[in-house]
């Protein structure tokens, strides 16, 4: 055997020593104390033939460890017992038997008796304290749910699969303004209650104010899901009042491979529950989030080559006035025949080509498609303005207005007849570029219309 091997055996013992010490440490001081008393009782009485008394004070050691470690009664009996060890049962004289004063051993016995019960209190007091700031620090002080700090000294079952949740409250700040900051910690101490009742072995967690992390021994998945989303949604109703709350959920599976830094399992449900947030939905598990972006990265690879093959297409859906039920203009409507995925539809692919800077290609051809079904419609007399979607990106391009021109003087149609439709929240991201580039195409006579105004 080397001598690493040697050092990490002896560390090991010496680990596993100071485990056992501590966890049989009032035992082992039970036993210490006994001895140290017997031990002083035996050299008072025995050894010692000249003013034996003053070793009575060795007691006190004794009297100390026991009532720092079994609290004030631990520490009162010590006291009682050495009291009278070194009392009634010590004579003033070993050589002839001569007894104590009673005065003096009764003074002597109700110090010892003093010292251990006070000893033990303080004992008592420091853990009391010792645990009130372990607490503190393991909590959040507004809400009283464990914190990172509790996550990082938690144990899991080494190979067990653990459900991971992560709950994102999205209009926390409102809230906390409408119903008060004691609502909503009450709503998030509710969801804790509600979730350790049915599962006893849960783990509740608040990394931030708006978010929490809920981590328990997987058994059935979907089952699981089902549950959280009733228990969140149920936890809204406090016993005054209601909460509106909007909130995502994202879900995942984990194996516990002995993994120190168990926070970080939480990454792919934090994932998971902000693309639910972006969607718009209750919730998404980390495997849909993989899938979704599979499928998004399938249509991307594709779609450049699909704007121009004849398989992304338009529509056109008539407005029609209700009171006059007489159409009072048409809006381009973009699809997409998939030789493979079939029929695809806007929302799940113009998000992902929003991200990249396809958006500006497609939203030039809509644009040149648009204009060229205007054209045959005036070309019959028809007259009514076409209202295609712009994105925020098309609005940051400083060359968009120009290129828009371009296609728009090839067909030679009315401006009027064109409708520029751009959602508020792409206004509100960025007004002053967005009013600055929209100005440009008003000033031509373009029209210009808001969708999803108020949301």
């Amino acid at each position: 055997m080397d001598n690493r091997s040697r050092i990490g055996d002896y560390m090991s013992f010496r680990s596993r020593l100071w485990i056992w010490i501590k966890h049989n440490k009032r035992v082992l001081t039970i036993i210490l104390s006994g001895l140290i008393m017997t031990v002083d009782f035996l050299v008072m009485r025995f050894v010692v033939e000249h003013n034996q008394l003053a070793f009575s004070h060795i007691m006190y050691i004794a009297i100390i460890l026991m009532g720092s470690t079994t609290g004030p009664l631990g520490g009162l009996l010590t006291g009682a017992i050495a009291g009278t060890l070194v009392g009634p049962l010590m004579p003033y004289n070993t050589t002839t038997g001569e007894p104590q004063f009673w005065l003096d051993w009764t003074v002597r016995m109700s110090i010892m008796i003093m010292s251990g019960t006070l000893s033990g209190y303080f004992y008592n007091q420091f853990q009391k304290t010792k645990m009130k700031v372990s607490d503190m620090a393991l909590k959040n002080p507004d809400s009283g749910i464990y914190n990172l700090n509790f996550l990082r000294k938690t144990t899991l079952v080494n190979r067990e699969l653990y459900t991971l949740a992560s709950l994102i409250i999205s209009n926390q700040e409102s809230i906390a303004e409408v119903a008060g900051y004691e609502a909503y910690y009450n709503y998030l101490r509710k969801i804790e209650t509600l979730l350790k009742s049915k599962y006893v072995n849960v783990i509740v967690i608040q990394p931030a104010i708006n978010q929490l992390w809920i981590l328990k021994p997987s058994h059935d998945f979907y089952a699981e899901i089902e549950s959280y989303l009733h228990i969140v949604q149920e936890a809204t109703h406090l016993d005054d009042q209601h909460l509106f709350v909007d909130y995502a959920m994202g879900f995942f599976q984990q194996k516990h491979l002995k993994e120190k830094d168990i926070s970080t399992y939480f990454i792919n449900s934090d994932v998971a529950a902000r693309e639910a947030r972006a969607k718009n939905l209750t919730y998404l598990t980390y495997s849909d989030v993989n899938t979704n972006r599979q499928f998004e990265y399938e249509l991307l690879t594709d779609f450049s080559e699909a704007l121009h093959d004849g398989s992304i297409y338009m529509i056109y859906q008539p407005k029609v006035d209700l009171k006059t039920k007489k159409p009072t203009g048409l809006e381009a409507l973009i699809r997409w025949t998939h030789p493979v995925k079939k029929m695809i539809y806007p929302d799940q692919f113009i998000s992902a080509v929003e991200k990249t800077n396809m958006i500006h290609d497609m939203t030039l051809q809509v644009f040149r498609w648009s204009l060229m079904y205007q054209k045959k419609l005036n070309d019959l007399d028809i007259f009514m303005p076409i209202s295609i979607n712009i994105s925020t990106r098309n609005l940051y391009d400083e060359n968009f207005f120009k290129k828009m021109m371009r296609i728009l003087n090839e067909f030679q149609v009315k401006p009027k007849y064109v409708e520029l439709e751009i959602t508020e929240t792409v206004l509100m991201e960025n007004p002053e570029m967005s009013k600055s580039m929209l100005e440009k195409f008003a000033n031509e006579g373009f029209r210009i219309a808001i969708d999803d105004f108020g949301k």
